[in-house]
């Protein structure tokens, strides 16, 4: 199972990075990018064989800030939608995952089905679905303009976008099942 592990936290760390270099390269969603590359760079190192390089305090400031920064941003508009919904539930999952534990291997602690159990069954749910939503994105064409047009920036693409959050969408929904 070390192989299964290694091979998720390489991908996760490829997603991560990939969410990183469309940060710097396109500033745009500075703030989503990051969350995105946190998330990725979190569950490789949850996913790693070799451990965790950052401890587990500052993965629960981060996600905090994820919490705090996504939650203003779903009162200010007015709806748990979107974006930024997406980002609280993200980074509540992650608090979920440090809260309970999980090793090096993506296993977590819960043990029993307790509350923490329960909870990581529907987030998993909700990643599944998520990761559906994405796949979805993956597959639909772009619109046609009249004309060819050809993309020179493939980080703009949005089916590359797509296909990074099913990956991450995944990967979460398999690592919380762990917890189950």
């Amino acid at each position: 199972m070390g192989w299964v592990s290694g091979g998720l936290a390489l991908l996760c760390l490829a997603i991560g990075l990939l969410h990183m270099v469309r940060m710097v390269v396109l500033r745009q969603d500075v703030a989503g990018e990051l969350s995105h590359a946190a998330m990725a760079l979190g569950m490789a190192a949850m996913f790693s064989p070799l451990g965790n390089p950052v401890s587990g305090a500052v993965w629960t400031v981060v996600f905090a800030v994820g919490i705090v920064w996504f939650g203003g941003a779903v009162v200010r508009s007015g709806t748990f939608g979107g974006d930024a919904g997406h980002h609280v539930v993200g980074s509540g999952a992650m608090l979920l995952m440090l809260a309970a534990g999980h090793s090096a291997n993506g296993h977590g602690a819960a043990g029993t089905l307790g509350i923490a159990s329960v909870v990581a069954l529907g987030l998993t749910g909700y990643f599944g679905w998520h990761a559906l939503r994405c796949a979805d994105g993956c597959r639909r064409p772009e619109p046609a303009a009249g004309a060819v047009v050809v993309r020179t920036r493939t980080l703009e693409a949005p089916h590359v976008v797509a296909a990074a959050q099913l990956v991450t969408a995944a990967a979460m929904a398999v690592m919380l099942l762990g917890m189950v």
